[in-house]
């Protein structure tokens, strides 16, 4: 199970949104079984391609005027997930 931490540049606004999945580890996502891209399409609900870069290093993306990246990915407990959802950081 991973913790993703999101972050969105808005112009000189920086904030940052906190997403999981059950089914795959920081392993996983090293080894590219899960993507930056396809974190970031499914959290933000986009299509994200090759063209919608924000940057040459191509860690973040244009999200409408935003820049979204990901800031890490961590293993995380179930019990861990389980206080984080109850502080109502991550749904």
């Amino acid at each position: 199970m991973i913790l993703i931490e999101i972050g969105v540049q808005d112009g000189e606004r920086e904030y940052n949104h906190y997403s999981y999945y059950e089914t795959f580890t920081k392993d996983d996502h090293d080894k590219g079984k899960i993507t930056e891209r396809t974190i970031l399409s499914e959290f933000f609900g986009l299509n994200l391609t090759d063209d919608d870069y924000f940057d040459d290093d191509k860690d973040s993306y244009w999200n409408d005027t935003s820049a979204v990246y990901i800031n890490s990915v961590q293993d995380i407990s179930r019990q861990e997930l389980e206080t984080l959802k109850k502080l109502q950081i991550v749904y």
